[in-house]
C-alpha cells in the first residue's frame, strides 16, 4: 500500500475508533469492534497500533498535529500576530470542543485512577507538545517590539483562558453541543482582540 493510501486508512480507522468511543465509552470500545467496523482485520490494528490504548494515543497526537501546523506554518512566515491568534484560536477551538476530543477526554478522565496513562498522553502530546510552539511565536513578537509581554508562559495561560473560558468543561459535563463554525470564528476573534487590548505594544 502506497504511503499516502496508507495514512489515509489509518486515518479512517482512527475517525472510526472516535465514534465508537463517542458511543460506547473507553471500556466498552473494543478493537474487535473497530476493526469490524472498519472493515479491516484485528491483526492489521494490532500492527498498527499495538492496542487499544495505543490506538487512541495515536488519535490524540494526530489531534495535536492538526493544531501545532497551524503554528508551524505561521512561525516561518511574516503574518501578523494578529492574524495568527485567530487561527491558532480556531484551530484549538475546533479540536477541543469537538466531539472526538470530548469523548477522548472523558474517557481519559474516567480511566485516570485505574490507568492514567491515557490521560499522560493526552497531557505530553497535546498540550505539552503545543503549548511551547504558541509560546516561542509570542516570544518572536515580544522580539519584534509587536507585543508587550514580560513572561510569554503567562502570557500564553491569558490567551488560552480567555479564548476557552469554561466552554471545554461545559462540553465535557454535556451541557454544551459541539459549537458551530460561526461561533468558532467569533470567540476566537474576541479571546484575539481582548489578548491585543492587554498585550499590543
Amino acid at each position: 500500500m502506497k504511503a499516502a493510501s496508507l495514512n489515509q486508512r489509518r486515518d479512517e480507522i482512527m475517525d472510526i475508533a472516535v465514534e465508537i468511543l463517542t458511543e460506547r465509552g473507553y471500556r466498552d470500545t473494543s478493537m474487535l469492534e473497530v476493526a469490524k467496523r472498519a472493515s479491516a482485520s484485528k491483526e492489521t490494528l494490532y500492527a498498527w497500533f499495538g492496542d487499544k490504548r495505543g490506538l487512541f494515543e495515536a488519535v490524540i497526537q494526530r489531534n495535536a498535529q492538526a493544531v501545532q501546523t497551524v503554528l508551524a506554518h505561521h512561525l516561518a512566515g511574516n503574518a501578523p500576530a494578529e492574524r495568527v491568534l485567530m487561527a491558532f484560536g480556531c484551530a484549538l477551538l475546533e479540536l477541543l470542543l469537538g466531539d472526538g476530543a470530548v469523548a477522548i477526554n472523558r474517557a481519559a478522565i474516567s480511566e485516570a485512577r485505574a490507568d492514567p496513562t491515557l490521560a499522560q498522553t493526552l497531557a505530553s502530546a497535546g498540550r505539552e507538545a503545543t503549548l511551547p510552539a504558541f509560546i516561542q511565536f509570542l516570544e518572536l513578537h515580544r522580539k519584534r517590539g509587536v507585543l508587550r509581554i514580560d513572561t510569554p508562559s503567562e502570557a500564553a495561560e491569558d490567551f488560552l483562558g480567555l479564548l476557552l473560558g469554561d466552554t471545554q468543561v461545559r462540553r465535557l459535563l454535556g451541557l454544551l453541543s459541539a459549537p458551530r463554525k460561526a461561533q468558532i470564528n467569533a470567540r476566537a476573534a474576541r479571546a484575539t482582540h481582548a489578548f491585543l487590548r492587554l498585550y499590543a505594544a
